[in-house]
C-alpha cells in the first residue's frame, strides 16, 4: 500500500479493446467523439456480423451522412424511411448505376448492395414499395425491345405479388 492506494499485481497490458463494451457502444461512442471514419469501420464489420440489425444501419447511414457522402447514406437507409431522404436514395441508386444497368436492378443485386439475405427484414412500408418498383428503374433514355418490356412486366407482376 502506497500513499493509501492499494496496488495490484501486475496490471495487463492494453490491446487497444475495451473489455466489457460491445462493438455497438463502441462505434456510438466513437460518432460522439467525432471520429466518423473509425465509427464506420466498426460499424461496416457489425453489419457483415449481424445484417438484419436496423440500429447498426441506421448508425452507418448517419455516419456517412456526417461525412458527406450521401449516395452510402442512401444505400444504408435504403430500405427504411427514417434512415433515409429520398435525395440519399437518389444518389444511392445513380451511383450504383441503377438508371443504366444491363436489363435492371434485381432483387439479388440490392441484396448484395445492402449486405443482406432477406430483404423483407429490414425494410418497412416504404421500403417494400421501393421493392414493388424494383423493376421499373431504368435508364430513360433506354428503350425496350418487345421481349424486354414482356420481361419487365413479369418482373413487375412477380415484385408487386411477393412485396404486398
Amino acid at each position: 500500500m502506497t500513499d493509501g492506494f492499494a496496488v495490484a499485481g501486475p496490471q495487463p497490458r492494453s490491446s487497444g479493446i475495451i473489455l466489457g463494451v460491445s462493438g455497438l457502444e463502441r462505434a456510438k461512442a466513437d460518432l460522439g467523439a467525432g471520429n466518423v471514419r473509425k465509427a464506420r469501420e466498426r460499424l461496416k464489420s457489425l453489419v457483415l456480423t449481424y445484417p438484419n440489425d436496423l440500429e447498426i444501419r441506421r448508425l452507418l447511414a448517419e455516419a456517412y451522412r456526417l461525412d458527406r457522402q450521401f449516395a452510402e447514406a442512401g444505400r444504408w437507409g435504403y430500405l427504411i424511411e427514417a434512415h433515409a431522404s429520398d435525395p440519399e436514395r437518389e444518389a444511392f441508386e445513380r451511383h450504383n448505376a441503377f438508371a443504366s444497368y444491363d436489363s435492371r436492378v434485381s432483387e439479388s443485386r440490392l441484396r448484395h448492395l445492402l449486405r443482406c439475405e432477406d430483404l423483407g427484414s429490414i425494410s418497412d412500408a416504404t421500403g417494400r414499395a421501393l421493392l414493388r418498383s424494383l423493376p421499373r428503374k431504368r435508364a430513360r433514355e433506354r428503350r425496350d425491345g418487345p421481349l424486354e418490356f414482356l420481361s419487365r412486366r413479369l418482373a413487375m407482376l412477380s415484385a408487386q405479388r411477393r412485396w404486398r
